[in-house]
Protein backbone atom coordinates (compact mmCIF):
# COMPACT_ATOMS: atom_id res chain seq x y z
CA UNK A 1 0.00 0.00 0.00
CA UNK A 2 2.89 2.34 0.83
CA UNK A 3 4.40 1.74 -2.62
CA UNK A 4 1.07 2.81 -4.12
CA UNK A 5 1.11 5.90 -1.90
CA UNK A 6 4.57 6.69 -3.28
CA UNK A 7 3.13 6.72 -6.80
CA UNK A 8 0.62 9.31 -5.59
CA UNK A 9 3.60 11.27 -4.27
CA UNK A 10 5.31 11.29 -7.67
CA UNK A 11 2.12 12.51 -9.33
CA UNK A 12 1.71 15.19 -6.64
CA UNK A 13 5.31 16.43 -7.00
CA UNK A 14 5.24 16.52 -10.81
CA UNK A 15 1.76 18.06 -10.66
CA UNK A 16 2.97 20.93 -8.47
CA UNK A 17 5.90 21.52 -10.84
CA UNK A 18 3.48 21.52 -13.79
CA UNK A 19 1.17 23.94 -11.98
CA UNK A 20 4.04 26.43 -11.57
CA UNK A 21 5.33 25.98 -15.14
CA UNK A 22 5.67 29.21 -17.09
CA UNK A 23 5.23 27.48 -20.46
CA UNK A 24 3.36 24.20 -20.16
CA UNK A 25 3.26 23.61 -23.93
CA UNK A 26 7.06 23.62 -24.24
CA UNK A 27 7.78 20.98 -21.58
CA UNK A 28 10.17 18.39 -23.04
CA UNK A 29 8.56 15.06 -22.18
CA UNK A 30 11.60 13.13 -23.38
CA UNK A 31 13.83 15.01 -20.94
CA UNK A 32 11.39 14.43 -18.08
CA UNK A 33 11.05 10.71 -18.83
CA UNK A 34 14.80 10.15 -19.25
CA UNK A 35 15.55 12.08 -16.04
CA UNK A 36 13.05 10.01 -14.07
CA UNK A 37 14.50 6.84 -15.60
CA UNK A 38 18.00 7.91 -14.58
CA UNK A 39 16.85 8.49 -11.00
CA UNK A 40 15.17 5.09 -10.92
CA UNK A 41 18.27 3.37 -12.30
CA UNK A 42 20.50 5.02 -9.67
CA UNK A 43 18.11 3.95 -6.90
CA UNK A 44 17.84 0.37 -8.21
CA UNK A 45 21.61 0.03 -8.51
CA UNK A 46 22.23 1.25 -4.96
CA UNK A 47 19.25 -0.42 -3.28
CA UNK A 48 18.86 -3.67 -5.20
CA UNK A 49 22.17 -4.60 -6.90
CA UNK A 50 24.34 -6.20 -4.23
CA UNK A 51 27.83 -5.33 -5.59
CA UNK A 52 26.81 -1.68 -6.05
CA UNK A 53 25.12 -1.59 -2.64
CA UNK A 54 28.26 -3.06 -1.07
CA UNK A 55 30.39 -0.40 -2.77
CA UNK A 56 28.24 2.40 -1.39
CA UNK A 57 28.25 0.80 2.05
CA UNK A 58 32.05 0.83 1.75
CA UNK A 59 31.91 4.54 0.90
CA UNK A 60 29.63 5.08 3.89
CA UNK A 61 32.14 3.40 6.18
CA UNK A 62 34.86 5.49 4.58
CA UNK A 63 32.99 8.66 5.51
CA UNK A 64 32.92 7.49 9.11
CA UNK A 65 36.67 6.85 8.92
CA UNK A 66 37.21 10.43 7.76
CA UNK A 67 35.85 11.71 11.06
CA UNK A 68 38.44 9.62 12.89
CA UNK A 69 41.24 11.07 10.78
CA UNK A 70 39.88 14.58 11.25
CA UNK A 71 39.70 14.08 15.01
CA UNK A 72 43.41 13.32 15.12
CA UNK A 73 44.04 16.87 13.93
CA UNK A 74 41.44 18.24 16.35
CA UNK A 75 42.95 16.24 19.24
CA UNK A 76 46.23 18.11 18.82
CA UNK A 77 44.45 21.48 18.92
CA UNK A 78 41.80 20.75 21.54
CA UNK A 79 43.49 18.00 23.58
CA UNK A 80 43.35 18.88 27.27
CA UNK A 81 39.87 20.38 27.09
CA UNK A 82 37.49 18.45 29.32
CA UNK A 83 34.26 17.03 27.90
CA UNK A 84 31.62 14.63 29.16
CA UNK A 85 32.40 11.03 28.20
CA UNK A 86 30.14 7.99 27.84
CA UNK A 87 30.04 7.46 31.60
CA UNK A 88 28.85 11.02 32.25
CA UNK A 89 32.27 11.85 33.70
CA UNK A 90 34.74 14.51 32.59
CA UNK A 91 37.38 13.18 30.17
CA UNK A 92 40.08 14.68 27.97
CA UNK A 93 38.75 15.61 24.52
CA UNK A 94 41.54 13.46 23.01
CA UNK A 95 40.04 10.36 24.67
CA UNK A 96 38.75 7.91 22.00
CA UNK A 97 35.00 8.29 21.58
CA UNK A 98 34.82 11.78 23.05
CA UNK A 99 32.55 14.03 21.00
CA UNK A 100 32.01 17.79 21.04
CA UNK A 101 29.74 18.91 18.22
CA UNK A 102 31.56 22.13 17.31
CA UNK A 103 35.03 20.57 17.41
CA UNK A 104 34.17 17.37 15.53
CA UNK A 105 32.08 19.12 12.89
CA UNK A 106 34.73 21.77 12.30
CA UNK A 107 37.55 19.26 11.88
CA UNK A 108 35.57 17.01 9.53
CA UNK A 109 34.52 19.85 7.23
CA UNK A 110 38.10 21.16 7.10
CA UNK A 111 39.52 17.73 6.20
CA UNK A 112 36.97 17.12 3.42
CA UNK A 113 37.55 20.61 1.98
CA UNK A 114 41.29 19.93 1.98
CA UNK A 115 40.78 16.63 0.12
CA UNK A 116 38.46 18.28 -2.43
CA UNK A 117 40.98 21.10 -3.01
CA UNK A 118 43.80 18.60 -3.60
CA UNK A 119 41.67 16.48 -5.96
CA UNK A 120 40.66 19.67 -7.76
CA UNK A 121 44.28 20.83 -8.10
CA UNK A 122 45.52 17.55 -9.59
CA UNK A 123 42.52 17.40 -11.95
CA UNK A 124 40.75 14.30 -10.67
CA UNK A 125 37.61 16.14 -9.54
CA UNK A 126 37.18 17.83 -12.92
CA UNK A 127 37.57 14.54 -14.79
CA UNK A 128 35.03 12.72 -12.61
CA UNK A 129 32.51 15.54 -13.01
CA UNK A 130 33.12 15.77 -16.76
CA UNK A 131 32.57 12.04 -17.36
CA UNK A 132 29.31 11.93 -15.41
CA UNK A 133 28.14 15.17 -17.04
CA UNK A 134 28.76 13.75 -20.52
CA UNK A 135 26.63 10.73 -19.63
CA UNK A 136 23.83 12.97 -18.33
CA UNK A 137 24.09 15.19 -21.40
CA UNK A 138 23.75 12.13 -23.65
CA UNK A 139 20.83 10.58 -21.74
CA UNK A 140 18.78 13.69 -20.96
CA UNK A 141 19.80 15.96 -23.88
CA UNK A 142 20.38 18.90 -21.54
CA UNK A 143 23.04 21.51 -22.28
CA UNK A 144 26.65 20.96 -21.29
CA UNK A 145 26.68 23.88 -18.85
CA UNK A 146 23.69 22.74 -16.81
CA UNK A 147 24.84 19.10 -16.87
CA UNK A 148 28.26 20.12 -15.53
CA UNK A 149 26.75 22.37 -12.87
CA UNK A 150 24.29 19.76 -11.59
CA UNK A 151 26.84 16.95 -11.47
CA UNK A 152 29.43 19.20 -9.78
CA UNK A 153 26.81 20.10 -7.15
CA UNK A 154 26.77 16.44 -6.06
CA UNK A 155 30.41 16.83 -4.98
CA UNK A 156 31.02 20.52 -4.28
CA UNK A 157 29.22 23.36 -2.48
CA UNK A 158 26.29 25.21 -3.98
CA UNK A 159 28.43 28.15 -5.15
CA UNK A 160 31.69 26.27 -5.75
CA UNK A 161 29.93 24.10 -8.34
CA UNK A 162 29.12 27.21 -10.37
CA UNK A 163 32.83 28.07 -10.60
CA UNK A 164 33.18 25.10 -12.95
CA UNK A 165 30.83 26.77 -15.44
CA UNK A 166 31.98 30.34 -14.82
CA UNK A 167 32.95 30.89 -18.50
CA UNK A 168 29.35 30.08 -19.53
CA UNK A 169 27.36 31.97 -16.87
CA UNK A 170 27.18 35.18 -18.88
CA UNK A 171 25.56 33.52 -21.90
CA UNK A 172 23.37 30.92 -20.16
CA UNK A 173 19.64 31.06 -20.76
CA UNK A 174 17.30 31.71 -17.84
CA UNK A 175 16.15 28.10 -18.04
CA UNK A 176 19.78 26.95 -17.69
CA UNK A 177 20.36 29.32 -14.78
CA UNK A 178 17.32 27.94 -12.97
CA UNK A 179 18.47 24.37 -13.62
CA UNK A 180 21.92 25.14 -12.22
CA UNK A 181 20.53 26.90 -9.15
CA UNK A 182 18.02 24.09 -8.55
CA UNK A 183 20.72 21.42 -8.75
CA UNK A 184 22.88 23.23 -6.21
CA UNK A 185 19.92 23.53 -3.82
CA UNK A 186 18.85 19.89 -4.28
CA UNK A 187 22.34 18.42 -3.74
CA UNK A 188 24.64 18.66 -0.73
CA UNK A 189 28.34 19.53 -0.48
CA UNK A 190 30.76 16.69 0.21
CA UNK A 191 31.99 18.12 3.50
CA UNK A 192 28.48 18.63 4.87
CA UNK A 193 27.39 15.20 3.63
CA UNK A 194 30.19 13.55 5.62
CA UNK A 195 29.17 15.52 8.72
CA UNK A 196 25.55 14.35 8.39
CA UNK A 197 26.62 10.74 7.88
CA UNK A 198 28.75 10.88 11.02
CA UNK A 199 25.97 12.56 12.99
CA UNK A 200 23.87 9.55 12.05
CA UNK A 201 26.66 7.13 12.98
CA UNK A 202 26.94 8.77 16.42
CA UNK A 203 23.24 8.02 16.89
CA UNK A 204 23.55 4.46 15.58
CA UNK A 205 21.91 5.29 12.23
CA UNK A 206 23.51 3.97 9.02
CA UNK A 207 22.54 6.84 6.73
CA UNK A 208 25.85 7.35 4.87
CA UNK A 209 24.91 5.31 1.74
CA UNK A 210 21.44 6.92 1.74
CA UNK A 211 22.95 10.39 1.65
CA UNK A 212 25.33 9.54 -1.20
CA UNK A 213 22.37 8.16 -3.14
CA UNK A 214 20.37 11.30 -2.35
CA UNK A 215 23.03 13.61 -3.76
CA UNK A 216 23.48 11.51 -6.92
CA UNK A 217 19.73 11.27 -7.57
CA UNK A 218 19.27 14.98 -6.97
CA UNK A 219 21.26 15.97 -10.07
CA UNK A 220 18.86 14.48 -12.68
CA UNK A 221 15.90 15.14 -10.39
CA UNK A 222 16.61 18.87 -10.26
CA UNK A 223 16.87 18.98 -14.06
CA UNK A 224 13.51 17.20 -14.40
CA UNK A 225 11.69 19.59 -12.06
CA UNK A 226 13.37 22.78 -13.31
CA UNK A 227 12.67 21.93 -16.95
CA UNK A 228 8.99 21.48 -16.10
CA UNK A 229 8.85 24.77 -14.19
CA UNK A 230 10.91 26.69 -16.78
CA UNK A 231 11.16 24.80 -20.11
CA UNK A 232 13.92 25.76 -22.53
CA UNK A 233 12.62 27.91 -25.38
CA UNK A 234 15.86 29.17 -26.93
CA UNK A 235 19.02 27.52 -28.23
CA UNK A 236 21.75 27.09 -25.63
CA UNK A 237 25.37 27.95 -26.40
CA UNK A 238 26.49 24.60 -24.93
CA UNK A 239 23.67 22.31 -26.04
CA UNK A 240 25.91 19.82 -27.83
CA UNK A 241 29.09 20.17 -25.78
CA UNK A 242 30.38 19.30 -22.33
CA UNK A 243 33.68 21.15 -22.12
CA UNK A 244 35.27 21.84 -18.75
CA UNK A 245 37.52 24.88 -18.83
CA UNK A 246 38.42 25.31 -15.19
CA UNK A 247 42.10 25.38 -14.23
CA UNK A 248 43.38 24.94 -10.71
CA UNK A 249 43.66 28.26 -8.85
CA UNK A 250 46.36 26.76 -6.62
CA UNK A 251 50.13 26.99 -7.15
CA UNK A 252 50.88 23.49 -5.86
CA UNK A 253 49.49 20.80 -3.54
CA UNK A 254 50.63 22.65 -0.40
CA UNK A 255 48.79 25.75 -1.61
CA UNK A 256 45.69 23.61 -2.26
CA UNK A 257 45.86 22.19 1.28
CA UNK A 258 46.24 25.68 2.76
CA UNK A 259 43.32 27.15 0.82
CA UNK A 260 41.17 24.06 1.41
CA UNK A 261 41.75 24.28 5.16
CA UNK A 262 40.95 28.00 5.16
CA UNK A 263 37.80 27.54 3.12
CA UNK A 264 36.73 24.61 5.30
CA UNK A 265 37.17 26.69 8.44
CA UNK A 266 35.00 29.46 7.00
CA UNK A 267 32.28 26.96 6.10
CA UNK A 268 32.47 25.33 9.54
CA UNK A 269 32.22 28.67 11.33
CA UNK A 270 29.25 29.58 9.15
CA UNK A 271 27.56 26.29 10.08
CA UNK A 272 28.18 26.87 13.79
CA UNK A 273 26.94 30.47 13.59
CA UNK A 274 23.79 29.43 11.72
CA UNK A 275 23.03 26.69 14.23
CA UNK A 276 23.44 28.98 17.23
CA UNK A 277 21.35 31.70 15.58
CA UNK A 278 18.59 29.48 14.22
CA UNK A 279 18.22 27.23 17.27
CA UNK A 280 18.11 30.26 19.55
CA UNK A 281 15.53 31.88 17.26
CA UNK A 282 13.46 28.69 17.25
CA UNK A 283 13.47 28.71 21.07
CA UNK A 284 12.24 32.32 21.04
CA UNK A 285 9.52 31.64 18.47
CA UNK A 286 8.40 28.46 20.27
CA UNK A 287 8.14 30.34 23.56
CA UNK A 288 6.09 33.06 21.86
CA UNK A 289 3.79 30.53 20.16
CA UNK A 290 3.29 28.67 23.46
CA UNK A 291 2.18 31.88 25.17
CA UNK A 292 -0.13 32.75 22.27
CA UNK A 293 -1.66 29.27 22.29
CA UNK A 294 -2.33 29.45 26.04
CA UNK A 295 -4.29 32.67 25.52
CA UNK A 296 -6.92 30.63 23.66
CA UNK A 297 -6.65 27.41 25.66
CA UNK A 298 -4.34 26.14 28.44
CA UNK A 299 -4.06 22.85 26.54
CA UNK A 300 -3.05 24.44 23.21
CA UNK A 301 0.74 24.00 23.16
CA UNK A 302 1.63 25.74 19.91
CA UNK A 303 5.16 25.34 18.51
CA UNK A 304 6.94 25.37 15.18
CA UNK A 305 7.03 21.56 15.25
CA UNK A 306 3.27 21.49 15.78
CA UNK A 307 2.73 23.83 12.81
CA UNK A 308 5.21 21.97 10.57
CA UNK A 309 3.62 18.65 11.50
CA UNK A 310 0.29 19.86 10.17
CA UNK A 311 1.51 21.86 7.14
CA UNK A 312 3.85 19.20 5.71
CA UNK A 313 1.78 16.15 6.65
CA UNK A 314 0.37 15.66 3.11
CA UNK A 315 3.86 15.60 1.58
CA UNK A 316 5.19 13.18 4.20
CA UNK A 317 2.23 10.85 3.66
CA UNK A 318 2.37 11.06 -0.15
CA UNK A 319 6.07 10.16 -0.20
CA UNK A 320 5.18 6.79 1.30
CA UNK A 321 6.51 7.28 4.82
CA UNK A 322 4.99 4.69 7.20
CA UNK A 323 2.03 5.94 9.22
CA UNK A 324 3.83 5.83 12.56
CA UNK A 325 6.51 8.21 11.23
CA UNK A 326 4.44 10.61 9.11
CA UNK A 327 3.86 13.22 11.83
CA UNK A 328 7.53 13.46 12.83
CA UNK A 329 8.69 13.30 9.21
CA UNK A 330 6.47 16.29 8.44
CA UNK A 331 8.15 18.23 11.25
CA UNK A 332 11.57 17.47 9.77
CA UNK A 333 10.45 18.54 6.28
CA UNK A 334 9.27 21.83 7.74
CA UNK A 335 12.48 22.41 9.68
CA UNK A 336 14.60 21.70 6.61
CA UNK A 337 12.74 24.06 4.28
CA UNK A 338 12.02 27.01 6.55
CA UNK A 339 15.08 26.85 8.85
CA UNK A 340 17.84 24.68 7.37
CA UNK A 341 18.81 21.07 6.77
CA UNK A 342 21.36 21.08 9.61
CA UNK A 343 18.64 21.67 12.20
CA UNK A 344 16.52 18.92 10.62
CA UNK A 345 19.38 16.40 10.68
CA UNK A 346 20.24 17.37 14.26
CA UNK A 347 16.60 16.83 15.29
CA UNK A 348 16.53 13.44 13.57
CA UNK A 349 19.88 12.08 14.76
CA UNK A 350 19.48 13.37 18.33
CA UNK A 351 16.04 11.69 18.47
CA UNK A 352 14.42 15.01 19.34
CA UNK A 353 12.16 14.19 16.39
CA UNK A 354 12.61 10.41 16.07
CA UNK A 355 12.01 8.28 12.98
CA UNK A 356 11.45 4.70 14.08
CA UNK A 357 11.01 2.67 10.86
CA UNK A 358 13.80 1.81 8.42
CA UNK A 359 11.70 2.83 5.43
CA UNK A 360 10.81 6.13 7.05
CA UNK A 361 14.48 6.77 7.79
CA UNK A 362 15.43 6.08 4.16
CA UNK A 363 12.79 8.43 2.74
CA UNK A 364 13.25 11.30 5.17
CA UNK A 365 17.06 11.15 5.03
CA UNK A 366 16.92 11.69 1.27
CA UNK A 367 14.12 14.28 1.47
CA UNK A 368 16.07 16.57 3.84
CA UNK A 369 19.46 16.01 2.18
CA UNK A 370 19.90 19.24 0.26
CA UNK A 371 20.55 22.95 0.61
CA UNK A 372 17.00 24.02 -0.35
CA UNK A 373 16.05 26.58 2.28
CA UNK A 374 15.44 30.32 2.30
CA UNK A 375 18.89 31.31 3.57
CA UNK A 376 20.60 29.27 0.85
CA UNK A 377 18.72 31.21 -1.83
CA UNK A 378 20.36 34.40 -0.58
CA UNK A 379 23.76 32.70 -0.54
CA UNK A 380 23.28 31.57 -4.13
CA UNK A 381 22.22 34.96 -5.43
CA UNK A 382 25.20 36.57 -3.72
CA UNK A 383 27.72 33.86 -4.64
CA UNK A 384 26.77 33.32 -8.27
CA UNK A 385 26.13 37.05 -8.66
CA UNK A 386 29.77 37.66 -7.71
CA UNK A 387 30.87 35.28 -10.50
CA UNK A 388 28.59 36.90 -13.09
CA UNK A 389 27.45 40.37 -11.89
CA UNK A 390 25.51 41.00 -15.09
CA UNK A 391 23.17 38.09 -14.24
CA UNK A 392 22.33 39.22 -10.69
CA UNK A 393 18.87 40.50 -11.67
CA UNK A 394 18.00 37.17 -13.32
CA UNK A 395 19.31 35.26 -10.30
CA UNK A 396 17.13 37.32 -7.95
CA UNK A 397 14.02 36.71 -10.08
CA UNK A 398 14.71 32.95 -10.21
CA UNK A 399 15.57 32.53 -6.51
CA UNK A 400 12.20 31.36 -5.20
CA UNK A 401 11.59 29.19 -8.28
CA UNK A 402 14.95 27.50 -7.59
CA UNK A 403 13.90 26.91 -3.97
CA UNK A 404 10.68 25.26 -5.18
CA UNK A 405 12.55 23.12 -7.73
CA UNK A 406 15.28 22.07 -5.31
CA UNK A 407 12.73 21.08 -2.68
CA UNK A 408 10.56 19.10 -5.11
CA UNK A 409 13.65 17.40 -6.56
CA UNK A 410 14.65 16.13 -3.11
CA UNK A 411 11.09 14.96 -2.46
CA UNK A 412 11.03 13.20 -5.85
CA UNK A 413 14.27 11.32 -5.12
CA UNK A 414 13.00 10.31 -1.69
CA UNK A 415 9.69 9.08 -3.09
CA UNK A 416 11.33 6.98 -5.80
CA UNK A 417 13.74 5.45 -3.28
CA UNK A 418 10.83 4.66 -0.97
CA UNK A 419 8.93 2.86 -3.74
CA UNK A 420 11.96 0.72 -4.61
CA UNK A 421 13.07 -0.01 -1.03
Amino acid sequence: MQRFTGLIGIVLILGIAFLFSNNKKRINLRLVASGLALQIIIAILILRVKPVASFFEFLGRGMQKLEGFAKQGADFVYGGIATIGNGNTAVNYATPGAFVFAFNVTSTIILVCVLVAVLYHIGIMQRVVSVIARAMNFVMRVSGAEALSNVASAFLGQVEAQVMIRPYLKGMTRSELLASMSGSLACIAGGILVVYANMGAQAGLDIGPKLIMASLMAAPGALVISKIVFPETVESETMATVKLEVKSPYTNVIDAVSHGAGDGFKIAMNVIAMLIGFIALIALVDWSLLKIGHIFSPNLDLSLDFIFGKAFYPFAWAMGIPTEDVQNAAKLLGQKLTINEFVAFKSMTSRAVPIITEKGLLIISIAICGFANFSSVGMQIGGIGALAPERRADLAKLGLKALLCGTLASYLSATIAGILA
